[in-house]
């Protein structure tokens, strides 16, 4: 595969793939930048972006030697699902210890894939380029997240948020907010979100939900992410200082986060 150094990562290609590696090389630089300067993150390790042709190559010629025996001997365990993933997915984000590995499909890939999930969450993109640099933003984003364990709604929402600021608009379709106000109950329950992605509707909740709690933190409270995000909560530790930013009460913190942000997005939600 060809190589090319951009900033403080590598870029894998064919050369069959130029143009493609070009808009991505473009994106990747862009994105680091961008997510950077906006919430002073960025990737921890050796960083490598692949032109993704196919999972089963991106997976093993990202992957360190080491790591080669432990793929092989589990593919049979994981082969089906990312199967299923790679049919839907744009791009992908693999850590493996320090290495941080990105693959993004190029073109022609991402036009034949499944695209219908996705048209249910993101308002529509014709410009290849553009899909491109949304999707390598993404993904980058999460490579520069992933050392914080953050918890799963937050990790796609702040991904899905950051290409919005990249854009310089939503792209993400309004009605999805109404998603805000059906959350079952059972769902807090069993330490919300914590959602099968067998189901589509709870796929689709995963994502939007992440969405607009991000957007609502963000522009009800200016700076809260930025500043939690550089004090390095895990998994567990985003209830009590969210709980305290928004007075919250006895009920679960996230039912009524959702609550305040499905009020703060009504216009949205109806429109």
């Amino acid at each position: 595969m060809e190589k090319k150094k951009i900033q403080q990562m590598t870029l894998f290609f064919e050369k069959s793939d130029d143009d493609a590696a070009a808009w991505i090389g473009r994106a990747a630089e862009e994105s680091v930048r961008r997510i950077r300067d906006d919430w002073e993150l960025a990737p921890r390790g050796d960083l490598r972006v692949y032109v993704m042709k196919s999972w089963p190559h991106f997976l093993f010629h990202s992957a360190p030697w080491p790591w080669l025996p432990l793929l092989g001997l589990t593919f049979p365990f994981w082969a089906l699902r990312v199967r299923r993933i790679w049919r839907a997915a744009g791009g992908w984000m693999q850590r493996y210890g320090r290495r941080l590995a990105v693959g993004i499909k190029p073109p022609r890939l991402i036009r034949s894939g499944d695209r219908s999930l996705g048209e249910l969450i993101f308002l529509p993109e014709e410009n290849m380029e553009e899909k491109i640099r949304h999707v390598t933003c993404h993904e980058l984003t999460h490579a520069c997240t992933v050392h914080l364990k953050l918890p799963a709604w937050l990790n796609e929402g702040l991904a899905m948020v950051m290409v919005d600021r990249l854009r310089g608009k939503p792209t993400v379709r309004a009605g999805t907010a109404a998603s805000l106000a059906n959350v079952p109950a059972s769902s807090y329950r069993r330490k919300y979100p914590a959602f099968s992605a067998t189901h589509r509707e709870e796929i689709i909740r995963y994502y939007v939900l992440g969405y607009w709690r991000v957007r609502f933190l963000e522009e009800t409270r200016p700076g809260l992410l930025k500043k939690l995000l550089a004090e390095d909560y895990r998994t567990g530790g985003w209830q009590e200082p969210l709980a305290a930013a928004y007075a919250l009460g006895q009920e679960p913190v996230w039912m009524e986060l959702d609550r305040l942000a499905a009020a703060h997005f009504q216009d949205v939600a109806g429109g």
